[in-house]
């Protein structure tokens, strides 16, 4: 009889959730969990998903966040084994338009999942909140101080601008909730910088696949081996930063929930690769991956955008597509707006202290480059981009 964990991941086709349970099979070891469920709103099969084929892993769609909790509890408990769940992993996430809707929606969507879950479940025990950079205030660098690196003991911004970050009122949220009477529950937050990974279909927040149909496309309008400048600003090109691959977010997800007992209640862990990096030490060996040569960027406004390049050569794409077998329409659906947000935007110095999370005995650190290469090659897998290795 197995004794594994078992765990229960919301928004299990993002970038986070898909690596959460890619990462569950095999970390801390093979054995640690029993059953991970993953769950989503979309009609999701399990096959389409590129994962390991093991009989612990459930996916189960159409547990939709927003309907009546009444809904929710009734649909989650139609799960396999619910009543088992003692890991939660919260990723799930809706993008609207404003600070106000996405504060409103995403605090619900975890009340919501929270309530369910603790509904069904007794005995579970820990809750993992993801959240991000935004509560540094990495959203309005030009109107909060950012002092680097940054840690998990710095105040939360001010006002007017702490009311524009949903995560405060995420772990405000699980902090009340956790400290009520009968709660037999503790949670910790997770903070990842940029988050350089794969997820199956389109992801909205997904630099890196941006950055693959971009280089994909490049290659094949100007061949192998051509320069490619970095498309943003050199004061971006030499910022420092803290890019976090997915694995290394999972693992670090997992480990502090496996290990929840060693933390206090709230706990906050800061998650990256490892060292901090410039896109001048990360461009260059990117692009070399697909076969091209990454240079500097050109002088200010001497580039076309990412979403320029690409609108001006879909008709190369489509070549590309056809000739290779790849997954149709991806490249037209692809969130190009955080592409560049990341690239060009984020062209200040916010690097992550990752002290606290080592002080603990983390040790799953990856090489940033390496973490992009492991997401292309998620990529050729899944028919998205080609391989580095075809002709151009």
């Amino acid at each position: 009889m197995s004794t594994g964990k078992q765990a229960l991941i919301f928004g299990a086709t993002g970038i986070s959730g898909w690596s959460l349970m890619n990462q569950c099979l095999s970390y801390p070891s093979a054995t640690s969990f029993s059953r991970i469920t993953g769950l989503c709103n979309k009609p999701t099969k399990k096959e389409d998903l590129t994962l390991p084929d093991d009989a612990r892993l459930n996916i189960v769609s159409g547990i939709d966040l927003t309907a009546p909790l009444e809904t929710v509890i009734r649909e989650l408990g139609k799960v396999d084994a619910i009543s088992s769940v003692d890991i939660v992993f919260f990723c799930a996430y809706i993008q609207t338009p404003d600070h106000a809707s996405l504060r409103t929606v995403n605090t619900a969507l975890l009340h919501t999942a929270v309530s369910a879950i603790t509904a069904l479940a007794p005995n579970l025990s820990t809750i993992i909140l993801q959240t991000g950079g935004k509560g540094y205030g990495l959203e309005f660098p030009d109107k909060v101080p950012i002092t680097p690196p940054l840690h998990e003991e710095l105040p939360r911004i001010p006002e007017p601008y702490a009311s524009k970050i949903f995560y405060y009122t995420q772990y405000d949220l699980l902090a009340d909730l956790s400290k009520r009477d009968g709660c037999r529950w503790t949670f910790s937050e997770i903070r990842p910088d940029g988050i350089v990974g794969f997820a199956p279909g389109t992801n909205a927040m997904n630099m890196a696949q941006g950055i693959a149909f971009y280089l994909s496309l490049y290659r094949e309008v100007h061949g192998r081996g051509a320069a490619v400048p970095f498309p943003g600003r050199k004061k971006g090109y030499l910022g420092k930063h803290s890019d976090t691959f997915q694995d290394v977010l999972s693992k670090a997800e997992i480990y502090v929930a496996v290990n929840q007992d060693k933390y206090g209640n709230g706990s906050v862990f800061n998650a990256a690769d490892g060292k901090t990096v410039t896109w001048e030490m990360v461009w260059p060996r990117i692009c070399d991956w697909f076969g091209l040569v990454g240079v500097p960027p050109k002088a200010e406004g001497g580039s076309q955008t990412i979403e320029e390049f690409v609108n001006s050569h879909i008709a190369q794409w489509k070549n590309l597509v056809k000739r290779n077998g790849l997954q149709d329409g991806m490249l037209e659906k692809q969130g190009w707006g955080h592409t560049h947000f990341m690239l060009v935007d984020f062209d200040f110095n916010r690097e992550y202290s990752l002290e606290k999370l080592k002080s603990v005995g983390f040790d799953g650190w990856v090489d940033t480059v390496e973490g992009y290469q492991i997401a292309f090659e998620r990529f050729v897998e899944a028919r998205l981009i080609p391989s580095p290795g075809s002709s151009a």
